[in-house]
């Protein structure tokens, strides 16, 4: 069976053959059944015999979540892209460029990241998890300094997902005045207690402003430094000002 399959891809057509298959669907009902160690085992068998197949796309795609889930990131990405490479259906391709541009997000590579939620974003079907794909997609967009392409992706999410758990994270983002990231210091219901942390600041030779905002219904003073037009430049600016306040965060 093994020949005629290889024969099979050869002449074009790249379908497992019908045991495989089936160790992929079991494998795909163990891994929903949280049996992890059975699903593992299946799908290495066949990812071992059939590794270039289009048909083993979902196979990798499985693989990918069950490393990502133990914490074995390098093969969860190695994984991810296999799919990419290998798939015919448009959503399952999707959902394997969602899973690498997560793996490329917590790992600190944004432009990675935004190349593979930009494409999954093409056919990933609009229902969740596809909020949480577009929210990372806008903080890597607003980390390398794309602002409107990122309140796009926070707009969308306030205008589709309304319930969401991210809504109001979304809103945050959306709602920043000015394309910059700056380092938040304090935010303060007293004026004059921001206006004495922004002096501080002044004094120690840091470009501190306050601005009001409004946070969760109130308006509030906040104590910030500098304006950054993109993530890298604001975190190697955070060290500086944590010296004088330790909580300092970078915001949005």
């Amino acid at each position: 069976m093994f020949r005629i399959a290889v024969m099979t891809l050869i002449g074009g057509c790249a379908e497992l053959p019908a045991p495989a298959a089936r160790q992929v669907a079991e494998a795909r009902s163990d891994y929903l059944k949280r049996d992890i160690a059975s699903a593992r085992t299946k799908l290495d068998d066949v990812l071992t015999h059939y590794s270039m197949f289009s048909g083993a796309a979902e196979a990798y795609y499985l693989r990918s979540k069950i490393n990502a889930e133990t914490s074995n990131k390098a093969a969860a990405q190695r994984d991810a892209k296999q799919c990419i490479q290998l798939a015919q259906d448009k959503e399952l391709k999707a959902k394997a460029n969602a899973m690498a541009g997560t793996l490329s997000f917590e790992s600190g590579d944004d432009s990675s990241a935004v190349a593979y939620f930009s494409d999954a974003m093409k056919s990933l079907p609009e229902k969740p998890p596809a909020d949480l794909v577009r929210f990372r997609y806008g903080v890597c967009l607003q980390r390398l300094g794309r602002w409107d392409e990122a309140r796009r992706q926070f707009g969308i999410i306030l205008q589709r997902y309304p319930s969401s758990d991210l809504a109001e994270h979304a809103k945050r983002m959306y709602e920043w005045r000015g394309d910059y990231f700056s380092i938040q210091c304090g935010a303060f219901q007293d004026g004059r207690a921001a206006a004495q942390l922004a002096n501080k600041l002044k004094r120690a030779g840091l470009d501190a402003r306050v601005e009001p905002r409004g946070r969760l219904g109130q308006s509030l003073q906040y104590v910030l430094v500098g304006q950054y037009p993109t993530y890298v430049l604001a975190d190697s600016a955070l060290g500086a000002v944590r010296r004088q306040v330790s909580g300092a965060v970078i915001a949005p």
